[in-house]
């Protein structure tokens, strides 16, 4: 009894299913809208663009406040092969910031590759819609608009994008009062330049020459940190730098440090210092700054000291040179830096000139200019 009873039960629901499908078929606006795409798509590729005109018209027959079934760019390409520049600039000059919020609740298509298909057979037969727009005699401001519209809508890559920036200008300064303004300049259009903000690390390799009672020819190596902040960079920098003594120096209780030995110095400072110059190819920065520097001594008397330190105080002044490059992600900095110290009052007054070479990387945000 019970497998007869579900034997029933099947019978009456198998067409109950197929009645809610095919209800689902008629009354879903999404299922419509998706296979009207793939019937455009079709025919577009037939080039039959009298359908692809009846098609697209069904299509925006079916939106409504809840649904898009083309999307702008979609039908820009859509309106370039069908000949109806007057529809496409019409589209153009409504574009604004409220029109594309407008999307942002609305139910979108699926991602069918239509805009792919339609992109790549515009690259590809681009020579015909160009004819296509010169036979259509528009205005000069309409077809020069559709003329930088097909230049943005089918760029190969985004090099090219610095040619379009170009265009776009020319075109808003030809046309100041133009009502396409607010689609060249906030779609086609698309100027960034750096913040005035940012941070930076590098190395360096650095040489120093000193005077006075302090040490032969030094070299090292170093790293830094910049902060960036407007015109101004605060950079704390650590190097470590290996000498000879330049002559005898005297430490602790009349021990004495014989000149010729070997020493290292350790050195931490922190320099600020503003651009005063800047080009595409380099950029000029003066500073002023303070380290603190370690000075260790590894031999004594013939004897290891291992924990025979002298710290002391350098003042700094210099220039930074950089070489900006990867559109300025990247700089090479020459430094020259002089350096005043006095050991403490101790030893006469010494004068360090500081060479480096640095290698840093840049971390600045880009911000879009309109």
């Amino acid at each position: 009894m019970k497998r007869i009873l579900l034997f029933f039960a099947l019978f009456i629901a198998i067409p109950s299913f197929a009645q809610i499908e095919e209800e689902i078929m008629q009354s879903s606006k999404s299922a419509k809208i998706a296979q009207g795409r793939d019937y455009l798509v079709e025919k577009f590729l037939d080039r039959d663009y009298d359908k692809v005109k009846e098609i697209k018209d069904y299509l925006l027959s079916l939106e409504d406040d809840d649904y898009v079934a083309l999307t702008p760019y979609e039908l820009w390409h859509i309106l370039a092969w069908t000949k109806e520049f007057d529809a496409l600039t019409a589209s153009m000059r409504q574009m604004d910031s409220a029109y594309l919020c407008g999307f942002r609740n609305k139910i979108l298509p699926e991602d069918d590759m239509m805009m792919r298909k339609l992109y790549l057979k515009g690259c590809e037969d681009e020579h015909l819609i160009r004819f296509n727009l010169q036979e259509a005699q528009l205005q000069p401001e309409d077809e020069a608009v559709v003329s930088l519209a097909l230049d943005w809508l089918l760029q190969k890559s985004g090099d090219e994008q610095d040619e379009l920036n170009e265009k776009s200008t020319r075109f808003l300064k030809d046309y100041p009062d133009s009502d396409y303004e607010w689609f060249v300049r906030h779609l086609i259009r698309n100027v960034t330049v750096q913040s005035d903000k940012g941070w930076g690390m590098g190395i360096d390799v650095c040489s120093a020459l000193t005077t006075g009672m302090l040490h032969k020819p030094i070299a090292g190596i170093g790293m830094s940190f910049d902060i960036y902040r407007k015109k101004w960079d605060v950079n704390i920098a650590f190097d470590a730098l290996a000498a000879k003594t330049k002559a005898d120096q005297q430490y602790g209780w009349g021990g004495v440090y014989p000149k010729g030995k070997h020493c290292d110095y350790l050195s931490l400072g922190v320099i600020v210092a503003r651009n005063v110059y800047e080009s595409e190819h380099f950029n000029v920065l003066p500073f002023l700054g303070v380290s603190v520097m370690e000075e260790y001594y590894a031999w004594a008397n013939n004897h290891e000291l291992k924990d025979l330190i002298k710290d002391f105080c350098v003042c700094h002044a210099g220039c930074f040179i950089d070489i900006p490059f990867l559109q300025g992600a990247e700089v090479v900095r020459f430094k020259y830096d002089f350096g005043l110290t006095g050991f403490g009052g101790k030893y006469q007054l010494s004068q360090m000139h500081f060479f480096s070479v640095n290698w840093n990387v840049v971390i600045r945000d880009k911000k879009r200019v309109f």
